[in-house]
């Protein structure tokens, strides 16, 4: 039933175009806070950070760098900021507002323990690796402050069971409830033609799922601060969600004021999802194979860090 609760919070009436709040916090954890341009601009440090991920400095305030769940270690270094706090290492003891390294890319992660669903048409920025099994559907994970936005049009949310084996199971057997398109019998295809197809049938043009039951610190599937979307208009085997660039739904900028300059790039042969599919399938029950060199050659693992990650070039203005 969680995860009907949750679709309620979801679908309640909000305004066409929203983002998330800002400053609502009663606390900044040490992270700066600014209430003007001018107190901005008189920190060249974090100023320089703003422009190197947005392009531009944020032109509404207050603005409360404790609101981020995200940092570009390169540009964070390279505004002088690297040092400014201590990086927690001790991840099983992470607190509110501890700086660590994330699993967002070369980044650092800000830890928040509250998570809530976001609401319907809430523009997010996420991260997302390109996988060459995602045919239908993009999956990325929630990173407020990554500079890479999309919008979450009508979504639902559903919970994370503790239990492995039930992963996205109450999902799927709702979105495939009185689809006209019988879902693979195969994975991973299953996952794109239900949260692909069958969501987009049911008016949903994304999925949240809550952190993991359980997982402390917050998180999922023992990752700090992880959460998962699908975007059902979206691809995932495309750098910019869509074939052609162009068409991309993807916004980048302060509050998503640009359109992703981003570039599909050719898929490494050794990328993919994971190494090897899980024990339990059997060859014939996995398609597509998790990586093209596998396709060609089963004992060839595939390699996730050769999946290149979804960016928006950013023109510093």
């Amino acid at each position: 039933m969680l995860s009907f609760i949750l679709a309620a919070v979801v679908e309640s009436g909000r305004d066409p175009e929203m983002f998330e709040l800002s400053c609502t916090s009663a606390s900044d954890y040490g992270w700066p806070r600014f209430s003007s341009a001018a107190e901005l601009g008189a920190d060249a440090k974090w100023s320089a950070y703003f422009t190197a991920v947005y392009g531009a400095l944020p032109a509404e305030f207050p603005v409360c760098t404790y609101d981020m769940h995200v940092i570009n270690a390169t540009a964070y270094d390279a505004a002088g900021l690297s040092g400014s706090r201590p990086v927690v290492t001790n991840i099983p003891k992470l607190a509110e507002g501890d700086l660590f390294s994330s699993f967002a890319g070369p980044g650092y992660g800000v830890y928040h323990e509250a998570w809530a669903p976001l609401p319907n048409h809430t523009w997010t920025e996420v991260s997302h690796l390109v996988y060459p099994t995602e045919l239908d559907g993009m999956w990325v994970w929630r990173t407020r402050g990554s500079g890479v936005w999309a919008n979450v049009g009508r979504t639902i949310a559903f919970p994370t069971p503790a239990d492995q084996s039930q992963i996205h199971a109450e999902a799927i057997a709702f979105l495939t409830e009185g689809c006209s398109k019988r879902p693979s019998a195969s994975w991973p295809q299953l996952e794109s033609d239900v949260f692909g197809f069958c969501a987009r049938e049911k008016g949903y043009d994304s999925v949240q799922f809550a952190p993991q039951d359980g997982d402390r610190p917050t998180g999922s599937f023992g990752i700090a601060g992880a959460t998962e979307i699908v975007f059902t208009r979206l691809d995932g085997d495309e750098s910019c969600g869509s074939a052609d660039a162009s068409d991309t739904l993807l916004r980048s900028g302060w509050r998503a004021g640009s359109t992703c300059a981003c570039v599909n790039l050719p898929i490494d042969p050794l990328c993919g999802l994971m190494a090897f599919p899980p024990p339990q399938l059997t060859p014939g029950m996995v398609q597509p194979k998790l990586c093209a060199a596998q396709a060609q050659n089963a004992s060839v693992a595939c390699q996730g860090y050769r999946c290149a990650p979804t960016t928006c070039a950013v023109d510093v203005a």
